[in-house]
């Protein structure tokens, strides 16, 4: 999609390097056979999917890129059970992991994932003209192994947000350790002595699903304000390798979740 942040390396690095650029239907991208045949046919051989998608499509028929030299994948964190079953199931692709917020041009950091990872899979070190801090809550960086705030710098970094100067001022900050701008991602992170950067998680109660920033605290708060509600906790189960938005409650009495439903669907997305 052209509103999905990731269409600006996937439309410029392709035709400012040289490249064709294949334009898919919906339909041929979410059927495995179609989306194989693609490939084929238009000898595609680098490839951009988000981490879900990318764990549903290697379920289905992990050797589906074997004409593929180049994958790049992320928008969220990659599972290495799905990495490992399509790198086995071909051995001449290149698999990046590809990590990085809007705020800084979709891309910070890139790791080329060249042997079996049975946790975390690292994201990287920053691409060319980037830069990547990790920084401790009283704002020093922190050493090796030590978990940190990440704040990403360099050329990618946007302008802030629009019609949000409050927003803009707290996440957007001049760089204290070097020139131009910073972006505070909210991302708990570390280096690992190798000079990559591990993921952590979030340091607030922001989630990705599907792509989609979600923050659990809003949805808490709209379901805490139900009636007959005492308290309430928001989290992300993952069921079946999908993550799913579950909330468990106290009530004084019996609560009518259709009318809960229906309550939430006035107030959330």
């Amino acid at each position: 999609s052209i509103v999905f942040d990731a269409c600006t390396f996937e439309i410029w690095c392709s035709l400012l390097n040289g490249f064709e650029l294949y334009i898919i239907t919906k339909e041929e991208l979410l059927d495995t056979s179609l989306l194989q045949k693609y490939l084929t046919k238009n000898k595609i051989t680098t490839l951009w999917i988000t981490a879900p998608l990318f764990n549903q499509l290697s379920e289905d028929n992990p050797a589906m890129f074997k004409d593929v030299k180049k994958l790049l994948t992320g928008g969220d964190v990659l599972s290495p059970r799905h990495i490992n079953k399509v790198r086995s199931a071909n051995p001449n692709l290149t698999i990046i992991n590809g990590y990085g917020p809007t705020e800084n041009t979709t891309f910070s950091c890139c790791f080329t994932i060249d042997k079996t990872y049975e946790d975390t899979i690292p994201i990287g070190r920053p691409i060319s003209n980037s830069t990547a801090y990790i920084v401790s809550p009283a704002g020093k960086l922190q050493p090796i192994g030590v978990p940190g705030e990440l704040w990403v710098g360099g050329d990618g970094v946007g302008k802030g947000y629009l019609n949000n100067p409050t927003l803009t001022s707290e996440k957007f900050i001049p760089n204290p350790f070097g020139q131009g701008i910073v972006y505070k991602t909210g991302d708990l992170v570390k280096w690992r002595s190798d000079g990559t950067i591990d993921f952590i998680g979030r340091m607030d109660g922001q989630v990705k699903i599907r792509g989609f920033r979600v923050e659990l605290g809003e949805i808490n708060l709209q379901i805490s304000r139900f009636k007959g509600i005492k308290d309430s906790v928001t989290v992300v189960n993952t069921i079946h390798d999908e993550k799913v938005i579950c909330n468990y409650f106290v009530a004084d009495s019996k609560i009518d979740i259709s009318a809960l439903k229906a309550y939430l669907k006035s107030r959330l997305p």
